[in-house]
């Protein structure tokens, strides 16, 4: 045993263990599948992702043969199209991937959950502690979050720790078969989501070259592995070969997606966030705040000090059988990965979920380890395990209620958007807010898509675009290059445009919020050196009159000039 030094046999595959696995698969998902109901929030509260993504899949689902191929997300959009088209046969949420998607994230985090199942059971051979592992890996908060609202990562991330998990398992012992067998697996991970490839590839090298004594042998391994992807990128990019969108084999392996974005490069300030994003993973204060409980730092210090017990425990113990190849192979992969993809997180978004989602795998894992060190011990083992277990249970309690705040925020913001259009003339009104407000997300859902800008305007009123709309940080997130100056000067040119043209510009909620709430609405896209210059032009260059106050998107003001301009 890797875990359990004092076991002496294995359990083999049996009917229990496959009535057990059946269990958790349908269990989890029409756990996840009732809580998406109860929910009624597809986007969740971290970003309006979803939405978006739900707009680039709709071809998909009704016009398969000329929908367009993207490559960071080679197979997702074919895959989630295919199913989505299953859904509507089924009558689920009929025509409307944006909810669709929920439910096929729902479904892919069952797998994930019978994939952690399958791993613990095979590693330790004790039915209870795989159970629970399993239901560990469901409470955490970013696994579940990610399985209930319709972000795009959970099919990719479940393809991803099938792949781990069976390196785990049959890279210890490598044959070609299964270094092959691993290597395609991880490629079809990465093929549905590009950046996947980057923490675990070095796992999965590091694996074959720990596990394989003869220094020929590892040369062979890894070569092959590498040979493995490179042909399941080849294969793939042949069966699409005419299609639109398609590209060649390289330009699937690099496609340097957001390599130069507004979020790509290292700063002082990701560390914090890096930290958010690590104890997010378990604890889901992060996602919502609940009125009367002590505040989020609190719950960051829980969290800390609840991983570093289980690494203080899982480290030692599986140390001690390193002798063992399949520890090895458990260890590199899963820790490899957590240390790559931190550093790699470091350059990108070291706290959204999806960034963290597959790098912090390894916390399940090590809880599977206290769990069998806690039922080893010959005086308190079974106490322990309950009090483990009950901390599991409360764990997903606790990061259930932590989203309550966040319910019904799908039909809440339905009624805000009828609202915003009764108490305004689409056709007279360009409309400015935070690039990230939910405000956008939802016009841009209910009224079409556009992109930030009124260069393309003509005189009021116009028809269309229904949603005309001027972002905050619109030309910070598309020329982060450009001066405060620049940024100043272009975001004042959009504004004085909009009015010289007759229409109203309408602020949502910008007017109001001091320096320090707009610097954490905008996250770190950008230096409060660069916001505060933006949010003083608005002060000094405009006057702002009330125009209405919604009870969910918030207060409305009318801009005019400032007389003297």
């Amino acid at each position: 045993m890797v875990f359990a030094s004092s076991i002496s046999r294995r359990s083999s595959p049996t009917a229990t263990a496959l009535v057990d696995l059946a269990l958790v698969v349908l269990g989890g998902g029409a756990l996840l599948i009732a809580i998406v109901l109860w929910f009624d929030n597809a986007q969740g509260g971290l970003t309006g992702n979803g939405v978006f993504k739900s707009l680039e899949l709709k071809p998909w689902v009704t016009d398969p043969a000329h929908a367009p191929l993207y490559p960071s997300n080679y197979l997702f959009y074919p895959l989630y199209g295919a199913l989505c088209r299953l859904l509507d046969l089924l009558g689920v949420f009929a025509g409307d991937p944006r909810r669709q998607m929920t439910i096929l994230n729902a479904a892919s985090c069952a797998l994930s959950l019978g994939i952690i199942y399958l791993l613990i059971r095979n590693l330790t051979g004790i039915r209870l502690v795989a159970l629970l592992a399993a239901w560990f890996h469901l409470a955490s908060s970013f696994v579940m979050f990610l399985a209930i609202i319709n972000e795009d990562i959970m099919p990719s991330y479940t393809v991803l720790l099938a792949a781990m998990a069976l390196g785990a398992v049959w890279l210890g012992r490598p044959t070609a078969a299964r270094v092959v067998a691993v290597s395609v697996l991880f490629s079809l991970a990465w093929l549905m989501e590009w950046r996947l490839m980057f923490p675990t590839l070095p796992a999965m090298l590091v694996a074959l070259w720990v596990c394989e004594a003869n220094w020929q042998r590892r040369l062979g391994w890894i070569a092959l592995f590498l040979v493995g992807m490179v042909a399941t990128a080849a294969i793939v990019a042949w069966a699409w070969q005419g299609h639109e969108g398609a590209v060649g084999t390289f330009d699937l392996i690099w496609t340097g997606k957001a390599v130069r974005s507004v979020w790509a490069g290292f700063t002082w300030a990701k560390v914090g966030y890096m930290w958010d994003g690590m104890v997010g993973y378990l604890l889901g204060a992060g996602v919502a705040q609940i009125p009367g409980i002590p505040g989020w730092d609190m719950w960051r210090w829980v969290a800390t000090v609840w991983m570093l017990a289980v690494a203080f425990f899982a480290l030692p113990f599986l140390w001690r059988h390193w002798d063992d190849p399949r520890s090895r192979a458990l260890l590199a992969i899963f820790g490899v990965t957590f240390v790559a993809g931190e550093v790699f997180n470091l350059y990108a978004q070291p706290q959204d979920p999806q960034m963290q989602i597959n790098v912090m795998a390894w916390l399940t894992v090590g809880w599977a380890v206290v769990l069998v060190a806690a039922r080893e011990n010959r005086r308190y083992g079974g106490r322990l395990l309950a009090a483990l277990s009950g901390l599991s249970v409360a764990l997903f309690a606790y990061n259930v209620w932590s989203i309550a705040p966040l319910r019904g925020l799908d039909s809440a913001w339905e009624g805000a958007i009828q609202r915003m259009e009764k108490e305004s003339n689409p056709e007279r009104t360009v409309w400015l807010m935070h690039d990230f407000d939910w405000a956008m997300v939802y016009g841009s859902l209910h009224w079409g898509t556009n992109d930030p800008g009124v260069a393309k305007l003509g005189p009021a009123p116009q028809k269309e675009p229904k949603f005309k709309w001027i972002g905050f940080t619109g030309q910070v997130l598309r020329h982060p290059e450009w001066s405060d100056e620049q940024q100043v000067a272009e975001l004042r040119g959009q504004i004085d445009r909009a009015l010289d043209l007759g229409y109203d510009v309408l602020v949502i909620r910008l007017w109001d919020m001091d320096p320090y709430q707009l610097e954490v609405a905008t996250g770190m896209v950008a230096s409060s050196e660069r916001i505060q210059a933006l949010r003083r032009m608005l002060r000094e260059d405009y006057v702002a009159t009330q125009a209405f106050i919604d009870p969910v998107a918030g207060a409305v003001d009318r801009l005019k000039k400032r007389p003297g301009r």
